[in-house]
């Protein structure tokens, strides 16, 4: 049997009928990601599709403005370079992390007529607080080589405001009926400020269909006759579907024409629909299947529901995929699949009956950062570790926590349950900036494989060998006594990173094995009932990221430290454990300060405390949404901090900044860190507000006033 589970929010009441499932695609269907051009590394693909000209080219979107084509035939791990197809750099805004070039689309046509087109954030900047606009422009190739376009043959087709930087949507694809839809998202910020969600007379928030081969009256595209909207009053004549918050993928289905698309949630839910003309999903009424904002009308029609959904325990940003319909692999013939950005989870939606049935085939490791399909319909999936993975059938099931005892106890990891003493094989460790959780006190230790090194990194993570295990057990207070809550292990494999959580029970004898988390309550005499949240393996992903090295706390800034007269680093080498620190020098070495030390350096302990507790995310490369580089090592002029507009939302501040220099109180990173609830940052695993932190950060933002 499949080792995945279900979502259970999965299958929620669509009236849409599936295709009747084809004889090869069974539960017994295994999946997993393979990667391709092995030689080929790509910075921020965004996007992948073939030309549809019989050439078997793939072309690549890396988000930064520039499309590469990768040659057809031959053998893969001998192509070393992807020439580059377009640069339009130049005209591209990457201020903010969801702006950037986002779609590509080839024309019906291409073979004969040379064209493609593009969704991109323009460089130019919007009007007032507007942020740089959204562009669909068309091109053509170079008369001499169909593997070069010519970046002058631009002509815009439409330019659509964006409030905000974020929420572009992006997408472009043609439909079987030979027209061009579009993806807008809301236009940003956070909670749809300006409603357009429920707007007929504007395109955020929705998918719009053109006729690209056609112009009407002002408008150098014509519309398709058959419109949904075309003789509503005051509509935009190019809605095809409405109430999207921001679909950041789309895709057709080759046999059926059906079209699925996948909507990011803005707080707890994140869903996929079959888009039909007309239709209104609900946004920001609904948030998938819950009720959002019950202040907000719909407009237009009843609410459709989604055909499959999942919570933050699975995620926290859908991505959109497609129905497999190539040869290479029958048995997938007919399953929908698609992932989330954050976590690297991989699902796919299977027709069963009058619905689809939802099942997580791999938790891949990944930043899927979109789904691509060559012209013979073999899917890919993009990562922002620069490859191109193929989706697969695979031999074995996903066996990720496979072999995980289902109890602590009989892991081997501690010698002694009743007494906490871990095997002696574990090789503590310290930090010198812990990660904030919710005041609860941590134990480290590290357990290598026979033979094992870890290897040494100045400035970056470190080395870690294949079998490598490292434990954090967590303590909090219950009825004023310390015990243990959880503990949470991830291991080095092959491939990536494994993670769970064990949770104890209340006698502290034992702790199971909770892959999908808990949240549960404590209770203290003096400070009342308070609650602790236990990660999902999905949650643990979302902060142990591929961006920055996955074990968050080895690397030099945080080990390096001296605990009883002995130095951590050093005592490592000198025991074996740790290669390649022979220039080790803990005087020059990069070293974080405690951000609760008061002696410290002010701006020190604030930059340390972004970067232990945000810089997994938000970096370059990294899952987080705002456009900003958290890094200790980034100079604070470069972080995209400071008096920048904030492109998630303002949370009622006045005038407000992601950091306002002198000014806390217009500050939207410092309130983040205050509150709880929608906005909270970090996102996860966090029910208490660090209020040292906030009164850290906030006299630091008052001292770079002067």
């Amino acid at each position: 049997m499949l080792l995945s589970t279900i979502v259970f929010l999965a299958g929620s009441g669509s009236s849409h009928q599936p295709p009747p499932v084809p004889p090869q695609t069974s539960s017994e269907t295994y999946v997993d990601l393979e990667r391709a051009f092995p030689n080929l590394r790509f910075e921020r693909p965004v996007f992948l599709t073939g030309a549809g000209d019989g050439s078997d080219r793939l072309f690549v979107v890396e988000q930064h403005g520039v499309i590469r084509v990768v040659p057809s035939g031959g053998d893969e791990a001998a192509i070393k370079d992807a020439q580059v197809f377009l640069d339009i750099s130049d005209r591209v805004s990457r201020r903010g992390n969801e702006q950037g070039l986002l779609g590509l689309a080839f024309h019906p046509e291409f073979e004969r007529n040379g064209q493609f087109f593009v969704h991109y954030s323009s460089s130019e900047r919007g009007g007032g607080r507007s942020a740089e606009p959204n562009i669909l422009s068309r091109f053509s190739v170079s008369g001499e080589d169909p593997s070069q376009a010519d970046p002058d043959s631009e002509e815009v087709l439409l330019r659509q405001r964006q409030p905000f930087s974020n929420h572009n949507g992006g997408m472009i694809a043609f439909g079987p009926d030979g027209y061009l839809y579009g993806s807008l998202g809301d236009g940003g910020a956070a909670n749809d400020p300006e409603g357009n969600g429920q707007k007929l007379t504007s395109l955020l928030g929705s998918l719009f269909r053109i006729d690209v081969d056609s112009e009407g009256d002002d408008l150098p595209y014509g519309i398709p006759a058959d419109n949904p909207f075309l003789d509503v009053e005051n509509a935009r004549p190019e809605l095809y579907a409405i109430g999207l918050r921001n679909v950041w993928r789309f895709s057709f289905d080759r046999e059926t024409g059906d079209l699925f698309a996948a909507d990011v949630g803005q707080n707890e839910i994140e869903e996929v629909n079959i888009v039909t003309a007309g239709g209104n999903y609900g946004w920001r009424r609904h948030e998938a299947d819950s009720v959002f904002d019950d202040n907000t009308q719909l407009i237009h029609g009843d609410h459709i529901p989604p055909i499959a959904s999942y919570g933050r325990g699975d995620g926290i940003s859908i991505t959109g995929g497609y129905v497999y319909r190539g040869s290479a692999h029958p048995a997938l013939v007919g399953s929908y699949f698609f992932g989330d950005y954050a976590s690297g989870n991989l699902w796919r939606l299977v027709p069963d009956g009058a619905r689809y049935r939802t099942e997580l085939v791999r938790r891949t490791g990944r930043s899927l950062a979109s789904f691509g399909e060559d012209d013979r319909g073999e899917l890919y999936g993009l990562s922002f570790d620069g490859g191109l993975y193929r989706v697969v059938a695979a031999e074995a099931p996903d066996t990720t926590l496979a072999d995980w005892p289902e109890v602590l106890s009989e892991t081997g990891f501690y010698a002694s349950m009743r007494d906490k003493e871990v095997d002696p094989a574990a090789i503590p460790y310290e930090v010198n900036a812990p990660f904030w959780s919710d005041g609860a006190q941590k134990g480290r230790y590290l357990l290598l494989p026979e033979g094992g090194q870890l290897t040494y990194s100045s400035d970056g993570p470190w080395g870690i060998p294949v079998g490598t295990t490292i434990l954090k057990t967590f303590e909090g207070k219950h009825l004023d006594r310390s015990r243990a809550l959880e503990t949470r292990v991830i291991r080095r494999t092959e491939d990536t990173w494994e993670a769970a959580t064990y949770v104890w029970n209340r006698r502290q004898t034992e702790a199971e094995l909770l892959p999908s988390g808990q949240q549960f309550e404590l209770y203290s005499r003096t400070s009342g009932v308070s609650s602790w949240h236990a990660p999902s393996s999905s949650e643990c992903a979302s902060c142990h990221t591929d961006a920055a090295g996955f074990a968050l706390g080895l690397r030099t800034a945080q080990l390096n430290r001296t605990a009883e007269a002995t130095h951590q680093i050093q005592a490592l080498a000198d025991a074996g454990h740790l290669a390649g620190a022979d220039e080790f020098d803990p005087d020059q070495a990069n070293r974080f300060v405690d951000p609760t030390d008061e002696t410290a350096d002010l701006n020190l302990r604030a930059r340390t405390y972004l970067d232990v507790n945000c810089a997994m995310c938000h970096q370059p490369t990294g899952p987080g949404n705002a456009s900003i580089d958290l890094r200790f090592e980034t100079p604070l002029g470069q972080t995209g901090m400071l008096d920048v507009l904030p492109t998630q939302g303002e949370l009622g501040l006045t005038e407000a900044r992601l950091i306002a220099p002198g000014h806390p109180e217009r500050s939207v990173l410092l309130e983040r860190i205050a509150t709880l609830g929608s906005g909270r940052m970090p996102p996860i695993g966090s029910n208490v507000v660090d209020r040292d932190a906030v009164a850290l950060l906030r006299e630091w933002i008052e001292s770079l006033g002067s």
